[in-house]
């Protein structure tokens, strides 16, 4: 497993390229899947090194639609980001895809969790950690289960903000799956967007934060 040695001035692992944008699915039971139009952003997925290490952002994303919102936040803060990613990618066929994200939710309710690549050594730094993901079978993304599972001691006591995207299943259960993995963090306000409020992503995302009271720091 390759981890990531996080600190406030320096990122010292790069991640592999995410795909591209997409709007998710409209059953509230499935994952992402269609894609939309480009967002103009041509930088490829992966750590970004930010000024401000008060903030980190971990996400996962199939179709891009979690990594916009992961990148929108990351532009607003000015903070680190990093894209948890599974040992054996998704296939790129969709039922497959689909087959093999319920396969893998039905084992972790039994406590079996799914390989991931990425590690992080330590959240001492951080003042919140952004966790974004998509909804899957009304629930987490089972990549960031995974990740909540691994550092569920290195998360205890810090703050989580969790942000999720969906085509239009609420965030209600995957709030849940994370208070069960790391039941000693602090959970502030979560942010979901559907289908339907993706759209106005640029306005949402910095309201949210602005409640959240997380803000770019002056350098």
């Amino acid at each position: 497993m390759k981890k990531l040695f996080l600190i406030p001035w320096m990122l010292l692992t790069t991640l592999a390229v995410t795909t591209a944008c997409g709007e998710p699915h409209p059953s509230s039971n499935e994952p992402e899947q269609t894609r939309p139009e480009d967002d103009g952003n041509d930088e490829e997925g992966g750590n970004v090194n930010g000024a401000d290490g008060r903030y980190l952002v971990l996400y996962c994303s199939r179709t891009g639609n979690t990594e916009r919102m992961a990148r929108t936040i990351q532009s607003t803060l000015d903070c680190e980001m990093a894209e948890v990613e599974p040992a054996v990618p998704y296939d790129t066929d969709y039922n497959a895809m689909l087959d093999r994200a319920q396969t893998e939710l039905e084992a972790i309710a039994q406590g079996d969790f799914p390989a991931i690549t990425t590690s992080v050594e330590s959240f001492d730094n951080y003042d919140i950690i952004f966790v974004g993901y998509p909804i899957w079978f009304g629930h987490m993304a089972s990549p960031m289960q995974a990740f909540l599972h691994d550092h569920a001691a290195l998360l205890a006591g810090k703050r989580i903000a969790l942000f999720a995207s969906s085509g239009s299943s609420g965030i209600g259960t995957s709030e849940r799956d994370a208070a069960a993995l790391v039941p000693e963090a602090l959970f502030e306000e979560s942010l979901l967007l559907t289908s339907g409020s993706l759209g106005s992503m640029a306005t949402r995302i910095p309201a949210w934060l602005e409640e959240l009271g997380a803000g770019r720091e002056e350098h």
